[in-house]
């Protein structure tokens, strides 16, 4: 279930929100969404255990079934008893609740034993009734060892696959927003596909052209250089294609003058990267923070590897940087200031910190002691995920 969790925040307050983007621009809100049903529904605290049906799109599952209005109260015959926990905070985050209920029952039916059968019970204005949904069964369910040797898991991969591919422009790009960019064309890379070799390279030679040795502040340029240099970087371990490390040293160069070498406003030390890079004429925004720094620092320890000469003592300044916004359980805060031990949320920063340092041949066992911490903080915490930042990839 895609589910935009922030809308479950400031206890439910925020459905009226609209989107002008992808088939939720036609549902009027922004509603949760009931997966491959078609419906789209809301819930509040004064009845955390009930999902109310908000939306029902044609042609799906749902349609001729569900109405909106409809209060969802129980599927496949176990009614919804664990309410939702709404707001936001350690104690709060987590799914369980009418939606990992209904997730489950999804994934129940559209498996061998119900054969796309769901029953849900409902509430239709004072009357409790049950109703029968035809789910397709193409996906079938999650496997024992999902992600491995999972059926479900490599049919969703090879439509998403399929789905950045149509969407990828002529020029390489999927996005002006770097972040959409990056994170797609390693999605594509992880594949090992031959199939999607010619947008790999039309995405890396994008990125080449996209990057350089000169600051310019046309943008949140430290987002993209710190991204585009995982990816070609990435790219050139798997192909060893020569022609990228001429881009990977403009990179590298790019990094060094982008960092901050001192402290900013008094308040965040150096060795971090901002939005933009240091020295902007009339400031630099929220100055250095650490998920910027963990992806710019992940670009260096991935051009290390590339048998390029990184820079060590700004390359430990930006270690440094995230060592000191880091906790006691391994979970990383904003920027290099812890603000609380034994706190956690946003995930994002900490896995790739943690990814920044597994990565590295830099840093000796050190460095493989912090990555472990970041990752048993993440493994332990795993129930942030619905309720903390909607993309990890932003913090």
């Amino acid at each position: 279930m895609n589910i935009p969790t922030w809308a479950l925040l400031r206890n439910g307050g925020n459905y009226g929100e609209e989107t002008k983007i992808g088939p939720d621009s036609q549902t009027g809100g922004w509603f949760i969404n009931l997966g491959i049903t078609g419906a789209r529904g809301k819930m509040t605290p004064s009845a955390p255990t009930v999902i109310e049906v908000a939306y029902v799109f044609k042609d799906t599952p749902a349609d001729g079934e569900l109405q909106a209005g409809d209060k969802i109260i129980g599927a496949n015959g176990k009614p919804f008893t664990t309410p939702h926990k709404f707001g936001y905070g350690m104690e709060k985050f987590g799914y369980e609740g009418p939606m990992m209920d209904l997730g489950n029952a999804l994934d129940e039916s559209q498996g061998l034993r119900l054969n796309g059968k769901m029953i849900l019970q409902i509430i239709r204005g004072q009357k409790r009734q049950q109703i029968e949904l035809k789910l397709p069964t193409k996906y079938g369910s999650f496997s024992q060892t999902y992600p491995f040797n999972c059926k479900k898991t490599d049919t969703i991969l090879d439509e998403l696959y399929a789905y950045l591919i149509k969407r990828q422009q002529n020029d390489g790009s999927w996005h002006h927003r770097p972040h959409l960019n990056a994170i797609a064309a390693l999605a594509l890379l992880t594949s090992r596909k031959q199939e999607h070799k010619q947008a790999i390279q039309k995405a890396m030679h994008y990125f080449a052209d996209n990057t350089n040795d000169k600051i310019d502040y046309a943008g949140y340029d430290c987002w993209k250089y710190g991204l585009y240099g995982i990816c070609l970087s990435e790219y050139y371990l798997l192909t060893g294609e020569n022609w990228v490390l001429k881009e990977l040293d403009e990179i590298n160069r790019w990094l060094v003058k982008a960092q901050f070498q001192h402290p900013y406003q008094n308040d965040m030390g150096a060795g971090g990267w901002g939005h933009r890079p240091t020295g902007r004429e009339g400031g630099n925004g929220y100055g250095p923070i650490c998920m910027i720094t963990a992806q710019a620092m992940a670009a260096w320890s991935l051009i290390a590897e590339c048998n390029l000469d990184v820079n060590q003592k700004q390359y430990m300044a930006a270690h440094e940087f995230l060592v000191k916004g880091t906790n006691n359980i391994g979970y990383v805060w904003y920027n290099d200031n812890n603000a609380g031990d034994n706190k956690y949320a946003d995930m994002g920063r900490t896995g790739s910190s943690g990814v920044a340092h597994a990565v590295s041949s830099l840093g000796g066992t050190g460095f493989q002691d912090y990555a472990f911490k970041a990752a048993k903080c993440i493994g332990t915490n795993y129930k942030t995920f619905p309720d903390t930042h909607g993309s990890a990839v932003l913090g």
